[in-house]
């Protein structure tokens, strides 16, 4: 482009030679300026910023100054000259100086016909043949020019447009890539959960076969506490290979069958109904296997100790979102607790303190003449790595 504006200019500076000064000084500091500008990338070719400022607000100010002061010269090829230094501005750096130079030459194009116009047309005179020439030979220029600029512009859209359908492209493809290997990933995570699921069962099965060879009912009801331990990790394990999100498990439904499943397994007889309330949608694992566990030991316990003679034996679990994370568990059994001051000290409680620990949490106990009611303030770890 600087060679394009040396070379134009300099055969404009040479016809306007002939003509006038002011024509030959105009063309002349242009031809100037595209020399320095081409010295300037020829030094440093990552200067084409600081080239394209030169171009822009020096070609202003020379066809701003040859507007305002030099009456005798015909100013139709100036405003061609000023649309080039405006397509210049717009299409190299930037919209805001390409408006900034438009305002600017609107304003000088108005004050030269407000303040100039009337008097040039008096003191021009008829044009020579050499100055037509010259003339139609600088409007030429202008044209080509502009359009050599407007032709750069679409060659530049036309070669952004194609980079973007090629960047369209690779990210379609990395993303095809992707959905393929989160696929064979998640097919895997979910075998991983079905097949921990299976393994767990079949450690529940060879408890119960262990447990058929047991004549003492203290020793079936361990067995039965430690297959119900393993029911409910093996349960979170079903939930999770059986849903889309394989991280999360719906906790409503998780204690639905958790309770369910508890109670069909229960060696006592009592007909025990059960509601659960939750408002919380989804758990993770890190903090759905204690708190899975911690319903369970409440659930066996109040079956082993609480339903004895009891007519309407119930039990209700509700769970409320607490601030930042934090979980309001309830726990409630109709029943009426049979236990000696060694009961208090049972695997059992220990490991129901163990767990409220591991969840960062506080229990109390409330014992009414209606039951007894339990409540937890539990941290949702996986909430908690999130803020964290």
């Amino acid at each position: 482009m600087s060679i394009m504006f040396l070379c134009t200019f300099s055969i404009l500076s040479y016809t306007r030679y002939f003509e006038s000064m002011e024509s030959f000084s105009m063309m002349a500091v242009a031809t100037i300026i595209s020399a320095t500008c081409l010295i300037i990338m020829k030094l440093n070719n990552r200067n084409y910023l600081l080239v394209f400022y030169i171009y822009s607000i020096c070609g202003y100010i020379i066809v701003a100054f040859a507007l305002m002061v030099y009456h005798s010269r015909i100013h139709l090829v100036d405003v061609m000259w000023l649309m080039t230094v405006v397509f210049l501005a717009f299409f190299t750096l930037g919209r805001k100086l390409g408006y900034l130079l438009l305002f600017l030459s609107i304003t000088v194009i108005g004050l030269f016909i407000f303040l100039h116009l009337n008097n040039q047309i008096l003191i021009l005179k008829e044009l020579t043949n050499y100055q037509k020439i010259s003339l139609l030979i600088e409007l030429i220029a202008a044209f080509s020019i502009n359009f050599y600029l407007f032709y750069l512009f679409l060659e530049l859209n036309r070669y952004s447009e194609r980079k973007l359908i090629e960047s369209f492209d690779q990210l379609k493809e990395q993303n095809a890539r992707i959905s393929i290997q989160n696929d064979e990933k998640t097919t895997l995570v979910r075998e991983i959960h079905h097949r921990v699921k299976n393994n767990l069962q079949i450690v529940v099965s060879l408890l119960r076969m262990q447990s058929q060879e047991v004549d003492n009912p203290e020793f079936r009801i361990l067995f039965q506490e430690s297959i119900n331990r393993i029911m409910a990790m093996s349960l979170i394990h079903q939930k999770l290979y059986q849903n889309n999100n394989l991280s999360q498990v719906k906790i409503g439904d998780y204690l639905d069958d958790l309770v369910r499943e508890i109670i069909s397994l229960s060696i006592n007889d009592e007909n025990v109904h059960y509601q659960i309330d939750v408002e919380v949608d989804r758990i993770g694992l890190k903090t759905l296997v204690p708190l899975g566990l911690l319903v369970n030991e409440l659930v066996s316990n109040s079956l082993k100790h609480a339903f004895f003679e009891v007519q309407d034996a119930r039990i209700e679990i509700t769970m409320k979102k607490g601030k930042e994370g934090w979980l309001y568990l309830t726990y409630f059994d109709s029943g009426v607790w049979k236990m000696n001051s060694a009961t208090t000290s049972s695997f059992g409680l220990i490991l129901i303190e163990t767990l409220v620990e591991q969840l960062e949490g506080t229990k109390t106990v409330e014992k009414e003449s209606l039951g007894t009611s339990y409540s937890f303030y539990l941290k949702n770890l996986e909430e908690m790595d999130i803020f964290a």
